[in-house]
C-alpha cells in the first residue's frame, strides 16, 4: 500500500470530499442537459407529396447555446414507404419510419450535434398522421462541466488508440451511454455482456435504475478517436435502449443494472466476457471508460509518464452502502461519466469488476466484485469460471 500513500493527492472537487480511509461518495453520472418544452407539428395528416415534391413537410429545431440535440416525438405515424430525417450542424443524418423505433408513436431521436437540427419529412404517399415534437433536450458538452474528479497524483489515462496490445478490439463493446432521468440528461459507460436475452448491457443502477429511464437511452459505440493523442473520430455507431431486465436484489446493493439494445449491436461491437474469477491484491488491471462521456480512454497506468501499472489493492472490502465485502478498489484513475465501466484483467479477457465508487480511500476508486453480480443476477448473465 505504500505506493498508493505516495500517490493521496486527490484533485478537483473529491478532495473536499475524501476524510481518513472512509468512502467518500458514488462516481455519479453527469449531468450534460435538460429536458425543455418545445412545441412542432406536422399538419394531421400531412401533405401528399409527388416527385417533384419529396419533402412535404419540415421543421427547424433551435435551442440556442446547446452543444447537442435530441427531439421528442409522439404520435409518429407514417404511411408505409415515408420516413422523417433529422440532419444536425455537422451534417449527422437520422432517418425514422412508420411509428419509430418503439412501435408506438413515442421516442427521443438520436442526438445531433449543435443547436439546430432540421425534422424533414419524405414522401407523402398517401394520407397519413404526421408527427407533434412536445420536448427537447438541450445539451451541454462536458468540458463546460465541474465533475468530480478522482484523480490521484497525474491522470494515466490515454485514449484506446496509443495501445496496441491488448488490440483496441479488446474494448468495441464499450459504450457511451446518454439518457434521461427526471429532467435533465446524464452520461455513464456500459458494456454489452452475454446472457439469456440478446444484445444485453449492463450498467450501474445509480445511472439506469427503471424501464422509464431504459426507453431515454443512446448507446454509442465505437466513439474513440482513431489516432492517439489526436481528435479525429471513429465512425460512431448508435442504438436505443430496449428493455430493463434486472438490477440488484442483494442487501446494501451491487449497484447494477442489466437492459437490452435495440438493433444487434452485438454482432458488430462483440461482448465483454464476466468472469467468477476474483482477482487478488496486486493483479494487474485494465480500466477503460468514458470519463465525462468524452470519447473512450484506457486506464492502463497510474501516472502519466506510464511507469505505474494499475493494480487492484485489496478485494472483499465495504465501502458506502455496497453490500457486505462485495468491493475491490484501485488507484487507476476515474472521473463522473466513468460509472459503470468494466474492471478488466490484465490482458483485457475477462471482466473482474463494475465501477461504481470514487474517492473509497484518499486515493482509490472501486468496483463490484463481478462473481457477486454473476450470482445475483443468474441466467441474464453469462460469465465463465477462468
Amino acid at each position: 500500500m505504500s505506493r498508493l500513500l505516495l500517490r493521496c493527492a486527490v484533485v478537483g472537487i473529491a478532495l473536499a470530499l475524501v476524510f481518513a480511509g472512509t468512502y467518500a461518495g458514488a462516481q455519479t453520472p453527469v449531468k450534460v442537459g435538460e429536458t425543455l418544452d418545445y412545441t412542432a407539428s406536422t399538419p394531421h395528416p400531412y401533405p401528399v407529396g409527388n416527385e417533384n415534391r419529396p419533402v412535404v413537410w419540415s421543421d427547424t429545431v433551435t435551442s440556442p447555446g446547446a452543444a447537442w440535440l435530441r427531439i421528442h416525438f409522439t404520435g409518429f405515424d407514417l404511411a408505409k414507404g415515408d420516413f422523417v430525417t433529422i440532419q444536425g450542424t455537422k451534417g449527422e443524418i437520422y432517418r425514422y419510419d412508420e411509428m419509430g423505433p418503439y412501435g408506438n408513436g413515442e421516442f427521443w431521436s438520436f442526438a445531433t450535434d449543435g443547436d439546430t437540427a432540421v425534422v424533414r419529412l419524405h414522401g407523402g404517399s398517401s394520407l397519413a398522421q404526421g408527427y407533434t415534437i412536445d420536448k427537447i433536450a438541450h445539451g451541454t458538452t462536458p468540458a463546460d462541466l465541474p465533475v468530480l474528479e478522482v484523480v490521484c497524483g497525474t491522470d494515466g489515462r490515454k485514449d484506446v488508440a496509443c495501445y496496441t496490445v491488448p488490440p483496441k478490439v479488446t474494448f468495441n463493446p464499450i459504450a457511451r451511454l446518454l439518457f434521461q432521468d427526471g429532467a435533465s440528461w446524464y452520461v455513464c459507460t456500459g458494456s454489452l455482456v452475454p446472457g439469456s436475452n440478446a444484445n444485453t448491457l449492463i450498467t450501474n443502477n445509480h445511472c439506469i435504475s427503471s424501464q422509464t429511464v431504459t426507453a431515454t437511452l443512446q448507446a454509442s459505440f465505437n466513439y474513440q478517436v482513431s489516432i492517439c493523442g489526436k481528435k479525429t473520430l471513429e465512425p460512431v455507431s448508435v442504438y436505443n435502449g430496449g428493455t430493463f431486465l434486472k438490477t440488484s436484489s442483494v442487501t446494501g446493493g451491487l449497484d447494477y443494472t442489466l437492459v437490452t439494445l435495440l438493433g444487434s449491436p452485438a454482432a458488430t461491437w462483440g461482448m465483454m466476457t464476466p468472469t467468477t474469477l476474483e482477482p487478488s491484491p496486486a493483479s494487474v488491471m485494465l480500466f477503460p471508460q468514458h470519463p465525462k462521456g468524452d470519447v473512450k480512454k484506457l486506464g492502463k497506468f497510474e501516472d502519466n509518464k506510464q511507469t505505474i501499472l494499475c493494480t487492484v489493492y485489496t478485494v472483499h472490502q465495504t465501502f458506502g452502502t455496497s453490500a457486505p465485502n462485495s468491493q475491490f478498489n484501485y488507484g487507476c484513475d476515474s472521473e463522473g461519466g466513468s460509472s459503470g465501466s468494466p474492471i478488466l484483467n490484465g490482458t483485457g479477457s475477462r471482466m473482474w469488476g463494475l465501477h461504481h465508487y470514487g474517492g473509497v480511500t484518499s486515493c482509490s476508486n472501486s468496483a463490484t466484485h463481478m462473481n457477486l453480480i454473476c450470482q445475483d443476477a443468474g441466467s441474464l448473465l453469462s460469465c465463465t469460471s477462468n
